[in-house]
């Protein structure tokens, strides 16, 4: 292991995907998680995971997911659930981000070691570096957290109710805020449990400097963008298609198993 490696700080992982993937399914009656769905050969959700993988720090990943889906996270996930000696842990998910990564962060402070790190980040984003994470973990480790943005160049306006523009807002200190964010441990907890229930924060950055905690910004990347619409993924009316034919047939076999052991059962209490 080269020098570098050696420096880089144990960090934990958590990946988001507990959300309805709404504005993706927007007018479709067949509801698909778009995390599920394949680029380039490999599952969104894997290809937003495994780069975390590659960095020698990683101790712990988290994914959160939406009830039920649990068997679903896994086989998306590929062959990153069998990474010997590294805990990944699938959690259902909460209401909101914001109660999804509270719990993650408790399932993860109630693993038996320690670690100096937290990275959070939106399982929605597969096109994330390896680079991308360690120059956000080199900064986050000298300032506490941090996270990777872009500046703003293009003129924002805010609208109205009626859709109509109302205010001309200055540009000139705006950033557009990617994932990984990545904050110390320590303070990313207590920043957590001192939130109000009633919040539901935007990101994570918010909670983090919302508890006085300071967060800086490293330069981000426009290929790590996020999957957000039907049109982003290439192929999306065929995958989604062969997707729940194999989701039925899936669920279809469990409901004959678990009769069969219900009939088999019932025969043994005779």
């Amino acid at each position: 292991m080269s020098g570098e490696a050696m420096n880089i700080p144990s960090f934990a992982t958590i990946i988001t995907a507990a959300g309805s993937s709404e504005r993706f399914n927007k007018g479709r009656d067949d509801k698909v998680k778009k995390e599920y769905l394949s680029i380039d050969g490999h599952t969104v959700l894997y290809k937003a995971a495994e780069p975390f993988f590659e960095i020698p720090g990683l101790v712990a990943m988290v994914v959160t997911c939406p009830k039920g889906s649990e068997d679903e996270t896994v086989v998306a996930l590929e062959d990153l659930v069998n990474v010997n000696g590294l805990p990944l842990l699938i959690l259902e998910g909460g209401k909101s981000r914001t109660e999804s990564v509270k719990k993650a962060i408790k399932a993860l402070s109630d693993l038996p070691f320690d670690f100096e790190y937290i990275a959070i980040h939106d399982g929605a984003r597969p096109f994330l570096t390896p680079e991308l994470i360690i120059t956000t973990l080199a900064t986050a480790s000298v300032i506490g957290a941090a996270a990777p943005a872009i500046r703003v160049t293009d003129a924002l306006k805010k609208l109205g109710n009626n859709g109509m523009i109302e205010e001309n807002i200055d540009s000139k200190n705006t950033i557009r805020v990617q994932t990984p964010q990545i904050f110390k441990s320590d303070n990313l907890i207590v920043a957590y449990q001192s939130l109000p229930d009633d919040v539901v924060a935007k990101d994570d950055i918010e909670v983090y400097t919302m508890a006085g905690f300071p967060c800086s910004v490293v330069q981000g990347s426009e290929e790590n963008r996020k999957i957000t619409y039907f049109r982003d993924i290439p192929g999306a009316n065929e995958q989604i298609e062969e997707y729940i034919k194999a989701r039925e047939e899936g669920r279809h076999s469990a409901k004959a198993v678990k009769r069969m052991r219900e009939l088999m059962q019932q025969k043994e209490d005779l």
